[in-house]
């Protein structure tokens, strides 16, 4: 959207929000039909214990979704899940200017595919009216809704379609964890914005814990912590399989534009390849972000391990790696053939499926790369994101 049309659009929404209160509360399941000040509409309540990004905290009649970093650099966002039917609750002076969201909401945007396990999971796809860009959604119930009509596209060149979202008017809008002009023009139009980041939650049982928010987003509360719960059981069992055997060396990443991205211990990549019983130069570091190196470095710290996982997908040979950079022959992974890469899934149409379900899922990554660094301690094992370069 242009960014004139954008201008014109904020400018016709602000003059008129002082008469927006909010979204209308959607009718249907979960709401109240006759409000009680006395009764404790969430009763069931979901916190994080591994993830920072987010906080849960409940009120009778409303909870407080407060995101600590909706993207990076961004300040602290709170937002008012209200219990639809409801009156408008009386709000502390920090709260005043929040979003207020009537929950469960019945009709929900997400851009971001992460989002769409964590909805499929607990059983509320009802709810999923919006996908940023539909071809990236991979999953079977997903593909389906799409191609049934009943999920349309928002974002589709990566660009917010804004006057259509205000005409559609779903209950809440999650964002892809990055900051848009278009948020502002959403927001004063009625439609609540959500800035949804698990991704700044480099643990990954702390990413998949937000699907507790979304389970409190759709009234599906339950479902959530008991989804969680077998995750993290499934994860730390895998965890403990491997934890007295010797660590593995592994090399992480390749070249890009001359530079090495190496994962520092601290990363989601780094704790999960750690986990799996994997050890490479930057494992001890405590950064959650990456080093950057050159080959020499990296082939020097790192260039005899066993293990390559690459990040780069689409490579199908061993001559597809050398062709990319003839010193990749002089690693040790290249002489075992052990090389690896994050594509073994691919949806209908060209989706990876690893993006869209291993944020909810390490458990499933844990295990494949428990099978890539000790075979021996996963016999038999079916690969679900990391396929083996061929020779």
């Amino acid at each position: 959207m242009a960014r004139g049309l954008l201008a014109a659009l904020l400018l016709l929404t602000t003059a008129c929000s002082a008469s927006v209160a909010g979204p209308a509360a959607p009718a249907g399941h979960g709401c109240i039909t006759a409000f009680d000040a006395a009764t404790d509409y969430f009763p069931v309540k979901v916190e994080p214990t591994h993830a920072t990004n987010f906080s849960l905290t409940y009120h009778r009649s409303y909870a407080v979704l407060t995101v600590r970093q909706p993207y990076p650099g961004g300040a602290p966002e709170s937002y008012v899940l209200l219990r639809c039917g409801a009156p408008a609750p009386d709000l502390p002076a920090e709260l005043a200017d929040a979003q207020v969201v009537p929950v469960p909401v019945t009709s929900l945007y997400a851009q971001s595919t992460t989002q769409l396990q964590l909805i499929a999971d607990i059983g509320a796809l009802d709810v999923l009216t919006g996908v940023g860009t539909p071809d990236f959604a991979s999953g079977p119930e997903v593909r389906a809704k799409i191609d049934a009509g009943e999920v349309r596209g928002f974002a589709v060149n990566g660009q917010i379609e804004a006057e259509q979202i205000i005409a559609d008017r779903p209950d809440v809008l999650l964002s892809q964890g990055t900051d848009d002009p278009t948020f502002p023009v959403l927001r004063n139009a009625g439609v609540p914005v959500i800035g949804w980041a698990e991704y700044l939650d480099s643990s990954p049982l702390g990413q998949a814990e937000w699907i507790k928010a979304m389970g409190v987003l759709t009234g599906h509360e339950r479902e959530a912590a008991a989804v969680f719960d077998e995750i993290v059981a499934r994860y730390e069992a895998q965890r403990a399989e491997v934890a007295g055997l010797p660590p593995t060396p592994v090399l992480l990443g390749q070249l890009h534009q001359g530079s090495w991205g190496v994962p520092a211990g601290n990363s989601t990549t780094g704790t999960l390849v750690r986990d799996a019983g994997g050890i490479w130069s930057e494992a001890e570091n405590p950064s959650a972000g990456r080093v950057d190196k050159d080959f020499e470095s990296v082939f020097v710290r790192d260039g005899a391990a066993p293990v390559w996982l690459l990040t780069r997908h689409g490579v199908r040979t061993m001559a597809d790696v050398l062709a990319e950079d003839a010193r990749y022959g002089e690693l040790a992974a290249v002489g075992t053939g052990r090389v690896w890469v994050l594509d073994r899934w691919i949806g209908p149409t060209g989706g990876n499926v690893f993006y869209e379900r291993g944020v909810l899922h390490p458990e499933e990554i844990l295990a494949d790369l428990v099978a890539v660094l000790h075979p021996e301690a996963a016999p038999g094992h079916e690969f679900v994101y990391y396929r083996q370069v061929g020779t």
